[in-house]
């Protein structure tokens, strides 16, 4: 699967796609994270996800596959959290406590 350049796990819900610049330069983005992108399914019960800024979901949306995605909300970032599908959408449920 082709995924774009991610630098890993940001300041909690941050982006961190890693833009490459005609410089050279290759830089992590710091915006925060607006959408949580489950990218593939690693195992019966686990999905690879990362966040996105807007701005370079519009980059993900044209070049690059994904299984689906949703508004970062408080239980993405959650310890434990599981990615949730559903005939109305896609969320995170943090669990029971």
């Amino acid at each position: 699967m082709n995924f774009p350049e991610y630098g890993g796990p940001g300041d909690g819900d941050g982006c961190g796609v890693v833009d490459h610049h005609p410089d050279g330069t290759a830089v992590r983005c710091a915006e925060a994270g607006a959408w949580h992108i489950a990218w593939e399914h690693e195992g019966p019960d686990e999905i690879r996800t990362s966040f996105v800024c807007d701005g370079h979901m519009e980059t993900v949306r044209a070049a690059h596959p994904y299984l689906d995605r949703h508004p970062v909300g408080t239980d993405c970032t959650h310890p434990g959290a599981r990615w949730v599908d559903s005939r109305i959408g896609a969320w995170c449920r943090a669990p029971a406590r």
